[in-house]
């Protein structure tokens, strides 16, 4: 429940940036997957997905995972190793 009451804090700074700044601030998501239920994860991947954000970065120690979970949206990987 913590986390997710971070992520809900997340969001809401965004929208507060969004207004303020009038344009979408750069999203920065560190290893997200893993701190979220499968119900919150499928909510976010639909926000990436229409576009509720501007540009996003994830990382995620499993990248096979968020391929998948990304699979079908149009987003580009980076992969450094």
């Amino acid at each position: 429940q913590r986390k997710s009451f971070i992520m809900a804090i997340r969001m809401a700074q965004f929208d507060i940036l969004t207004q303020i700044k009038g344009f979408k601030p750069i999203l920065l998501l560190d290893d997200i997957f893993d701190k979220l239920d499968e119900k919150r994860i499928k909510k976010l991947v639909e926000m990436i997905d229409n576009k509720v954000f501007g540009q996003v970065f994830l990382t995620d120690a499993r990248p096979n995972r968020t391929k998948e979970l990304l699979k079908g949206i149009d987003v580009r990987f980076l992969e450094i190793g």
